[in-house]
């Protein structure tokens, strides 16, 4: 019996889709921010900036208008009263971990996320739980070089909001560790730059030497 409980259970709390790793619970990652929301603001995107570096996050609904306010609690609601779908992204660049509670929810809850890979190019993770009422804690993190583009909830039977959102590893540009490499024709413009350099120096040491 207990063989194929232990297993169950592990099955029930983490998974793991290529490099991103999915985690019912709060789990905080090193160097996490809070996202902070400085001002009413309602549209189908909304944005806050994260409490340390200020990077602006954005929230985004194909199904809603959203709702946030600059008091209490970070969240995001549905003006509508019920939130079936939101993305989570930072505008122009990517983040490394995602905390988020879809609060008192019901039914599934689908979890898609954009992954930058290391040596360029995307691939998509899927990973479905069931929403309960009250907290619906799930920490998902990005692994083997990949960093996160977006994340989207879908969840047919509605949560009131998106609460106390978190975020580490937000920055601009989608693989900032990567050097970008140079592109033939200007290696080739370096090179030559670097012979003309060479012979004009040469030419001024025999010259010198002939005046001698």
């Amino acid at each position: 019996m207990w063989k194929f409980a232990i297993p169950a259970i592990f099955f029930l709390t983490s998974s793991v889709h290529a490099g991103i790793t999915f985690t019912i619970g709060n789990n905080p990652q090193a160097n996490e921010e809070n996202v902070q929301f400085n001002s009413d603001s309602s549209g189908t995107a909304v944005f806050g900036q994260t409490n340390q570096q200020g990077i602006t996050v954005q929230f985004s609904s194909a199904s809603s208008t959203l709702v946030v306010s600059s008091s209490g609690q970070a969240k995001v609601a549905a003006e509508s009263g019920s939130l079936t779908n939101i993305t989570v992204s930072v505008p122009g660049g990517s983040f490394q971990d995602l905390i988020v509670n879809p609060i008192n929810g019901a039914g599934q809850a689908t979890y898609t996320v954009v992954a930058n890979e290391p040596g360029g190019g995307t691939h998509t993770s899927t990973f479905t739980t069931t929403l309960a009422n009250g907290n619906n804690f799930l920490t998902i993190v990005a692994g083997s070089g990949e960093t996160i583009s977006s994340v989207t909830i879908d969840a047919s039977g509605g949560f009131a909001d998106l609460r106390q959102p978190r975020i580490s590893g937000a920055t601009l540009g989608t693989n900032p560790s990567v050097t970008p490499v140079p592109e033939p024709g200007t290696i080739v413009i370096v090179m030559g730059l670097g012979s003309v350099a060479l012979s004009a120096r040469y030419r001024r040491q025999g010259a010198r030497l002939i005046a001698r």
